[in-house]
């Protein structure tokens, strides 16, 4: 089977170096994807330079992840999809081999990362409902992706109907825990102000999803 990594990015200039070395020099992909969403910064040449394929999109500041993903998905044939944000900390080549293995194996369509948090409450998240499993790391057959209905492939709403659609049509999804990786806080990457407003709205796009699924669910319903 051929396997993609796709990686959305907005502005990573920063980051998406140490992501993308560790994806170009793992022997479980075929291709890596940098969908660049409008960035303004040297996101796509830094990505060329080190050897991904590059999608640029035009409108400047973003046209939201989930297009993102979208499109990168368009420009590959893969059977397998892995998507990983830009602003990993920790990435490593066993990060990667354990989130595809499930899904290589057939043991499950969707494998989602859990990333190393505080308490364990990644973990714990799950176990109480497996839609709060919302990072960006994941591995999955196209079709669960392709499945979700359009309406829902915006902001940051992808993740919690990737796992919807799971849900609802009793797939099998594994969760890996994928221990010393992180992420590069909003706050930090952005500034304070800048980075707390966008974690504002990515918590009030999760929430809405939420009772919008509720009242969609013959949509997600084509398996």
């Amino acid at each position: 089977m051929k396997v993609a990594a796709i990686v959305p990015a907005l502005n990573e200039e920063k980051n998406i170096g140490r992501v993308l070395k560790v994806l170009l020099e793992s022997k479980n992909l075929n291709e890596v994807i940098v969908v660049d969403d409008g960035s303004t910064d040297n996101t796509s040449g830094i990505s060329r330079e080190m050897g991904a394929k590059v999608i640029r999109l035009e409108k400047i500041g973003g046209s939201g992840k989930a297009n993102a993903m979208k499109e990168g998905i368009k420009n590959t044939d893969a059977d397998i999809i892995v998507f990983f944000d830009a602003d990993l900390t920790g990435l490593t080549n066993k990060h990667v081999s354990d989130l595809i293995k499930p899904v290589i194996e057939d043991r499950a369509v969707m494998a989602v990362g859990l990333r190393e948090r505080y308490l364990g409450i990644g973990n714990f998240l799950v176990k109480i409902d497996p839609l709060l499993a919302i990072a960006g790391e994941r591995a999955m057959k196209r079709f669960v992706f392709e499945n979700i209905p359009e309406e829902f492939l915006k902001g940051f709403t992808v993740e919690t109907a990737l796992n919807f659609y799971c849900k609802i049509n009793n797939l099998p999804v594994v969760y890996v825990f994928l221990k010393g990786l992180n992420m590069v806080v909003k706050e930090k990457k952005w500034g304070f102000w800048k980075g707390f407003r966008n974690r504002v709205k990515m918590m009030n796009e999760i929430i809405k999803i939420r009772f919008l699924i509720l009242f969609n669910k013959d949509k997600f319903k084509n398996v």
